[in-house]
């Protein structure tokens, strides 16, 4: 009994192919169901289950602000000036220049105050509505100076490190004229007084 099963099984295999292959149509289907298993089974394996779909997306755009560095910082200033265009610096805190004859008006006193840095610095002061009418002055490191001057509805100072020979230049500021002032020369910090980095050629 287990001979003639063997036997059967044996022979099964040819007994199938040969009815497959006994019709020229039959072959020519198998042969196409086998090719279309094949390239199935190619496209499935060099698919990538994990890519994602390609879509066009529009590139985030990033508005940083960026703080502009000290010009110290660039060493772009060529500092320390070692003297005033040929001239040595003065000992002591005075006049560069005289300002010019002062106008008939109410007079008011302005200290500069150089006292916390540590570096001297040259200072030019004048009015807003008459940049003519200056007072150019040096003041030494930890001192200050004291102008009269004509009162002005506003001033804009001019500063010179010495030491870095970096230049600034302030905003148009207003010093109410029924008092006398005392303005610290900050240049990196808030105070009355707000400064802007200027070239050279500016000051």
């Amino acid at each position: 009994m287990l001979l003639r099963i063997a036997r059967w099984l044996f022979q099964l295999p040819g007994r199938l192919f040969g009815m497959i292959f006994s019709r020229r149509l039959t072959t020519f289907i198998f042969f196409m169901l086998v090719a279309l298993g094949v390239i199935a089974v190619k496209r499935y394996l060099r698919t990538d289950p994990q890519a994602e779909p390609l879509s066009p997306t529009a590139q985030p755009h990033y508005d940083i602000q960026r703080e502009v560095p000290p010009r110290e910082a660039r060493g772009q200033c060529g500092g320390p000036l070692q003297d005033n265009q040929g001239s040595p610096w003065p000992d002591s805190a005075g006049y560069l220049r005289q300002p010019d004859a002062q106008e008939r008006g109410r007079t008011q006193r302005i200290t500069l105050d150089n006292q916390h840095n540590a570096f001297a610095v040259r200072v030019k002061l004048a009015s807003a509505e008459n940049p003519q009418r200056v007072a150019d002055l040096f003041i030494p490191a930890a001192a200050s100076f004291s102008i009269q001057t004509t009162a002005a509805e506003r001033y804009v100072m001019k500063v010179k490190d010495i030491q870095s020979g970096c230049s600034y230049r302030s905003q148009p500021f207003a010093l109410a004229s029924d008092h006398n002032w005392r303005l610290p020369i900050s240049l990196h910090s808030h105070g009355k007084v707000q400064f802007q980095a200027i070239d050279a050629g500016q000051f």
